[in-house]
């Protein structure tokens, strides 16, 4: 950030119940869902996000056999198992309630300048690939496991490509015939084999979550296309503060 390293930590406060990171240099105070600075003499600064996946340990590691491991776990570790299949959305409640989706109903959330957009999940594993243009950018969405997803651009060297699962299981182009890995987001095989798709900066949330924090956003549920919903509850809250 502006030349320096920021070191992070968790500050134990929440937002929107969302998790609050301070960094140890400036102590200011960061919510981790958008990389923005909400407190402190960085107010108003933003990280730069980077893409992400988020998939189950065995496709991870069949696409990246050298990988290296964080150590994780702890005395006294838990899962959260209790928290994740009760009906709470989140700690202190939702600040908006929308109905559209479930409250703890996943969803791979995009922003694309200062629109937002979210993907049920549930929707993106059944279809195993959906394609979409949002905000000008034409995307494609990845099911990379049960409960996962990523996002890619689908233009290729000034090529819109149209994707799909095919009876096997192989994701391919319709405009080459070409196969995908659908994690890594590179041809395999096919005309275009060795090229790859741009990831997309993506955020896998609680539908709860998201929405509070992006209140107009669009949806995609698979059964067409589903308009934003003037928010209902508390009244909007201009600042993360």
């Amino acid at each position: 950030m502006n030349g320096r390293t920021l070191t992070f930590g968790v500050s134990g406060k929440l937002i929107r119940n969302s998790l609050v990171m301070y960094d140890r240099e400036t102590h200011s105070l960061w919510s981790h869902l958008t990389g923005g600075a909400i407190d402190g003499p960085l107010t108003g600064a933003l990280l730069q996000m980077l893409p992400a996946t988020q998939t189950t340990w065995a496709n991870w590691l069949r696409a990246y056999p050298g990988t290296k491991v964080l150590p994780h776990d702890y005395p006294g570790q838990t899962d959260g198992l209790r928290y994740f299949t009760s009906q709470a959305a989140g700690i202190r409640g939702r600040l908006h309630d929308d109905n559209r989706l479930p409250a703890k109903a996943k969803v791979i959330g995009v922003r694309v300048l200062d629109q937002a957009k979210a993907y049920a999940m549930t929707a993106i594993v059944r279809a195993k690939v959906a394609n979409d243009a949002f905000a000008d950018v034409n995307l494609v969405i990845f099911a990379t496991g049960p409960d996962s997803a990523s996002v890619f651009r689908r233009d290729l060297s000034s090529q819109t490509l149209t994707f799909e699962a095919s009876a096997g299981g192989m994701i391919t182009d319709r405009e080459t015939g070409s196969g995908w890995d659908p994690l890594t987001g590179k041809a395999i095989c096919g005309a275009l084999m060795g090229s790859s798709l741009t990831p997309i900066d993506a955020t896998t949330s609680f539908w709860f979550g998201w929405f509070d924090f992006f209140p107009e956003t669009a949806l995609y549920t698979g059964q067409g296309p589903v308009t934003p919903r003037v928010p209902r509850g508390r009244a909007p809250v201009e600042a993360l503060r």
